[in-house]
């Protein structure tokens, strides 16, 4: 864990300098609540039905830009080579880069979350928790499997391009699991009746956290 520290730290000091993921996450996001919003009605409250894709839909996008940045120093002149020169274990860096995508999309959710409220008019008043265990069940499988798959892209050429094509296809069963479950938690549903697309959740984010975790050293060594 000293060692992920030590990249988390470097990564994080490198973002909060420049700002350059962060300000593309936070403006991608943004744009598109504002464009769906003005597609639906401005001020005009939407069905549940659509709220949870409407949602999802702003932050998996901007996620993926941050995911695009998280190699990004690593890759420039090649400094990834001298990081696995160092004492410092692949399973380390998996872990720090997958803790800085983690950090990125709470910091975009922390103010893209309200602002879909404000947008879309929907009532959050006593949802916020479980609202909260959804989020962090998406973040936990998108962070695993997006560490995985940039490090995978990030030696390709136009990796911007590669990395949603093979993100996504993997994504797909979290995405679908997230929204369903987002649905019916702002249509009011008792928990019961979305608990099944919970566990699927919490499956999907056990068992791609654990192949990624163990697949990253090969990747990163042969990218």
């Amino acid at each position: 864990m000293k060692q992920a520290w030590f990249i988390i730290k470097k990564d994080l000091m490198i973002e909060f300098r420049k700002k350059e993921a962060l300000m593309s996450m936070l403006f991608f996001g943004f744009l598109v609540l504002v464009i769906l919003n003005i597609a639906t009605g401005i001020g005009s409250k939407v069905a549940s039905s659509v709220s949870g894709g409407i949602l999802w839909l702003a932050i998996i996008f901007s996620a993926v830009l941050g995911l695009d940045r998280i190699f990004a120093h690593e890759n420039e002149n090649r400094c990834i080579d001298g990081l696995l020169l160092s004492p410092i274990e692949p399973e380390s860096i998996f872990l720090a880069k997958m803790a800085v995508n983690l950090i990125f999309m709470i910091i975009a959710e922390v103010i893209l979350i309200p602002l879909f409220f404000i947008l879309y008019n929907n009532e959050i008043s006593g949802r916020l928790p479980m609202l909260i265990v959804i989020v962090m069940l998406l973040n936990l499988g998108f962070s695993s499997v997006g560490t995985l798959v940039s490090a995978m892209s990030s030696g390709i050429k136009k990796n911007d391009m590669m990395l949603p094509i093979l993100l996504f296809p993997v994504l797909i069963p979290l995405i679908a699991a997230t929204v369903k479950s987002t649905t019916e938690l702002l249509g009011g549903a008792g928990v019961a009746k979305y608990s099944q697309w919970l566990y699927l959740t919490g499956a999907f984010d056990l068992i791609f956290f654990g192949s990624s975790y163990l697949l990253f050293e090969h990747v990163i060594k042969e990218g």
